[in-house]
């Protein structure tokens, strides 16, 4: 009885040295994808999804997303190339799935990974 007791007591001394005891994990607000300097973003705002695409690069190319919602499909460039400011959609709280940010090239466009949210 007392091996038992000690091991119980060992375990969980080393639960609580470890990291406390377990919580729920927390939602991401944010997530980024890149493609070279080029990124777009997703923030949980104030309880809205706001998805941001910036063009970084001064090379004449443009830069779009790709917005994945939960009930369909959306994308948007920066309207207005390198300069600043960046391009940004609101859109309802939770409908955003997953973003991936392209370059627009002659040929096959060069995209991110898709990034869920």
């Amino acid at each position: 009885m007392r091996i038992r007791n000690a091991i119980a007591a060992v375990g969980i001394g080393s639960a609580l040295a470890i990291g406390g005891l377990a919580t729920p994990a927390q939602a991401d607000t944010s997530a980024r994808v890149y493609q070279g300097d080029d990124y777009a973003e997703w923030n949980d705002i104030d309880n809205t999804d706001v998805v941001t695409v910036c063009d970084r690069e001064r090379d004449g190319n443009g830069v779009y997303v790709k917005v994945w919602l939960r009930d369909g499909y959306d994308e948007f460039a920066d309207e207005n190339g390198s300069a600043s400011p960046c391009y940004s959609r609101t859109y309802w709280y939770d409908a955003v799935a997953a973003i991936q940010v392209c370059e627009d090239e002659i040929g096959p466009d060069w995209c991110s990974d898709k990034r869920y949210v």
